[in-house]
C-alpha cells in the first residue's frame, strides 16, 4: 500500500481548520479563554495600586518594548485592554486617529489616571461638575456625551496600558515607545 502524501495533508489541513472554527466558536462564546479579573491579578508584573504596568524606562532615550518580551502578566494585561478597548472604545476612538471622539495617544500625559477613572465611568457628571478641561472635549466634539462604562478601575487602567503599548504608530505596532 503506498502512502498518499497529498490526501495526508488535506486531511491534516482539514483537522486544522475544524479545530480553528470550533475554537473560535467557544472563544466567542466565552466558553474558553480568560477573564479580565484572571489577567489582571496575576501576581509577578510591576503594577500600581490599580493593576497599571509599569513600563517606564530610565534615560532620555525612548526605549522599546515587545508584546513578547514583556513577563506573562503584563502581556496578558495588554491583551485584557486590547479586548477591552475592542469591545468598548473603538466605536468612537482609536489610539492614534480621531474617529467620533479624540485620539487616545497621549492621554496619560493630559490627564492623570485619577481624573480618567470618573470620566470613563461617567463623563457626563464631570462635564456636570464644570471641570475645565471635560467642558472643552464635551465643546469640541460638538456636545455629544461620552456613554457611561460600568467599568472597574482595573478595567480601566488595562485599557490605559493597552493605549500606551499601542500608541507608538504604524511603524511600532507590537511595540511602546516609553521614556
Amino acid at each position: 500500500m503506498r502512502f498518499n502524501s497529498v490526501g495526508f495533508a488535506l486531511s491534516v489541513g482539514m483537522l486544522l481548520i475544524v479545530v480553528l472554527i470550533g475554537f473560535t466558536l467557544l472563544s466567542a462564546g466565552g466558553l474558553v479563554g480568560f477573564s479580565a479579573d484572571d489577567a489582571l491579578t496575576t501576581a509577578g508584573a510591576p503594577q500600581d495600586s490599580l493593576g497599571m504596568v509599569n513600563c517606564q524606562g530610565s534615560g532620555s532615550a525612548p526605549k522599546i518594548i515587545f508584546l513578547a518580551d514583556l513577563s506573562p502578566a503584563e502581556a496578558k494585561i495588554i491583551v485584557t485592554g486590547d479586548a477591552l478597548f475592542k469591545g468598548n472604545c473603538a466605536q468612537c476612538h482609536a489610539v492614534n486617529e480621531q474617529v467620533v471622539g479624540p485620539a487616545l495617544a497621549g492621554i496619560a500625559k493630559r490627564r492623570p489616571t485619577s481624573w480618567l477613572l470618573p470620566w470613563v465611568k461617567n463623563a457626563s457628571k464631570v462635564v456636570a461638575s464644570g471641570d475645565d478641561y471635560a467642558m472643552a472635549i464635551y465643546n469640541k466634539y460638538n456636545k455629544q456625551q461620552m456613554p457611561s462604562f460600568a467599568l472597574s478601575d482595573k478595567e480601566i487602567t488595562a485599557i490605559l496600558t493597552y493605549i500606551s503599548f499601542e500608541e507608538g504608530g504604524s511603524a511600532y505596532k507590537g511595540q511602546v515607545a516609553v521614556d
